[in-house]
């Protein structure tokens, strides 16, 4: 009889943050591109020792696009698993992303190339089509259902 070889896996937990940034009555939201602009994403990144989750969403937000945010309330979090090789060897991963609704505060998208490849506003129509991640779409939508844009919302509207 075959015995089935043991596959030892190791495994890492991954604690994240991000936003869902949107500017105009008639929201944009801002998104990255990575892998050449096959993956376009929201900006999130790893919470650092001692950091908040929305202090992390505002940090990674800045860091990623040069864009300013406000948190404006939570959107829930999301978990997922990915392996990785570890000097040949497998690792599952279990990432957590913890979002938040954010207000556009200023600056223009600028990608932060280490980390991504572009940064830039889209129509929220065009970004539920493009968004890579089905868990994004669907906060999205959340954070589209509780968009209420104020007059402190220094974006430009569409044509002006």
């Amino acid at each position: 009889m075959l015995r089935k070889r043991q596959v030892r896996v190791a495994r890492r937990r991954v604690v994240s943050a991000g936003g869902v940034v949107l500017r105009g009555k008639v929201p944009e939201v801002l998104a990255v591109s990575l892998k050449g602009g096959r993956v376009v994403t929201l900006p999130k990144g790893q919470v650092e020792p001692g950091e908040r989750y929305p202090e992390t969403a505002v940090r990674e937000v800045r860091e990623e696009t040069g864009v300013e945010a406000a948190v404006v309330s939570p959107l829930g979090k999301v978990r997922y698993y990915f392996t990785v090789r570890n000097g040949g060897e497998p690792v599952t991963v279990s990432k957590e992303v913890h979002y938040f609704l954010m207000a556009y505060r200023g600056g223009e998208p600028r990608p932060q190339l280490t980390e991504v490849e572009e940064a830039f506003f889209l129509p929220a129509s065009e970004a539920l089509e493009r968004l890579s991640y089905p868990n994004e779409r669907e906060m999205l939508l959340k954070a589209l259902a509780r968009w209420r844009p104020s007059r402190q919302d220094s974006s430009p509207e569409p044509g002006t």
